[in-house]
């Protein structure tokens, strides 16, 4: 994977259900080749799932070199801690719904758009929709479809 080239997969892409999974792996298997690029696979909301699934940052990045395909890296997170259906549905609700928190993370997102040169796209309220207009995907206006709290 080179992520100098392409971006790693949407937040939306899902693996064994859980979102974000085929980002987080696409991300340290750059990490692992050198071609990450800006992508960092040690940081951000990486470090979420990498909780659920009750691993560190350097336990992934092993996980993800022991096991060459997807499948794989799923069936070794899964063993470690799995999963029950009410969680990976906990997750998804919680992470595609994820927005900022406060002021300042407000103010943090509407600069990462504006950075991204989508200042104007006021309707682009979560970071699943942020990250997928960053990486050059198209986003409907108003943004995906999401639960509304």
């Amino acid at each position: 994977m080179d992520l100098t080239k392409q971006a790693p997969r949407s937040p939306y892409d899902a693996l064994g259900g859980i979102t974000f999974l085929p980002r987080t792996i696409d991300k340290m298997r750059a990490n692992i080749a050198g071609t990450a690029g800006a992508y960092n696979a040690k940081t951000g909301y990486s470090t979420q799932l990498f909780g659920l699934f009750g691993v560190t940052a350097d336990e992934f990045e092993q996980i993800v070199r022991e096991n060459p395909t997807d499948e794989g890296v799923l069936r070794a997170l899964l063993a470690r801690r799995p999963l029950t259906r009410a969680e990976i549905d906990e997750w998804n609700r919680r992470s595609v719904n994820r927005t900022p928190a406060d002021e300042a993370g407000w103010a943090r997102h509407w600069k990462q758009l504006e950075d991204a040169g989508f200042g104007d796209r006021k309707d682009i309220r979560t970071m699943y929709d942020r990250l997928d207009l960053d990486d050059g995907r198209e986003v409907p206006i108003g943004g995906r479809a999401v639960e509304r709290q």
